[in-house]
């Protein structure tokens, strides 16, 4: 997986904080120190006028379609019917697995790319074998391909989106591709706009409080640390749940 930044707003911290003023921010403050309030208060409308594009390549078809969930952005990917998806190349997700099991899933799971890569291929010359066109050849054929198929992506989303995609995607409950994709962005998000973007991790991190709630593992890094939505209601005695 690879992540380059294509292009970002200049002079982020000082458009936002203009953005502010319009609305109404306490007198005296710096351009960083409003964009820090705006953060830490969740004011954070102003970030919108912040814009990243991203340069993503792979990632699977299955970790694509759930980047399509982060609908406040503009997507554009790799298209299998302008493409011949021969010899294509694929996530292997025997990485995100224990040790113990890795080597006999990854056996099983590499035959099935070949096999795919194979049955691809043969979908592809049976078309042509019929003198049909290259663009119905691979229309069909795609059809075939695994959820594992590398895809090429260009993401365009503003700060304030971007906010949501790592608080929800850096969760240890998210999709392991898909947390090291967060992982990735996040990085490039804090070298370009570390105002905005260093202290954003997970929600639990981000908010102080987990949504979660029952659902949290037990291998979240911040349990016994941060307390979960329903504890910080349960303990205020603001528990609305019957």
């Amino acid at each position: 997986m690879k992540v380059k930044l294509l292009r970002v707003t200049e002079d982020g911290v000082e458009l936002v904080a203009r953005s502010a003023r319009v609305s109404g921010v306490p007198e005296g403050l710096s351009d960083e120190e409003v964009v820090r309030m705006i953060v830490e208060n969740d004011y954070s409308s102003a970030l919108e006028h912040i814009v990243f594009t991203f340069d993503v390549s792979g990632i699977s078809v299955a970790i694509s379609r759930e980047l399509l969930e982060h609908r406040i952005a503009s997507h554009t990917a790799r298209s299998t019917r302008y493409n011949k998806e021969s010899g294509f190349g694929f996530v292997n997700p025997a990485k995100y697995l224990p040790e113990e099991a890795r080597k006999k899933f990854e056996e099983e799971f590499l035959r099935a790319m070949e096999d795919a890569r194979s049955h691809y291929e043969r979908l592809y010359e049976i078309v042509k074998e019929f003198r049909l066109s290259d663009s119905v050849a691979r229309e069909v054929s795609r059809y075939a391909l695994p959820m594992a198929t590398h895809t090429h992506y260009v993401w365009t989303v503003n700060a304030r989106s971007l906010i949501n995609f790592l608080m929800l995607r850096l969760c240890v409950r998210a999709a392991p591709e898909m947390r090291e994709l967060a992982e990735k962005v996040r990085e490039i998000a804090v070298s370009v706009y570390p105002e905005i973007f260093s202290g954003i991790r997970c929600r639990g991190y981000t908010l102080g409080v987990c949504p979660e709630n029952e659902a949290r593992p037990k291998n979240c890094p911040y349990r016994g640390r941060i307390k979960t939505k329903k504890e910080v209601k349960h303990h205020s005695g603001t528990n609305f749940v019957q």
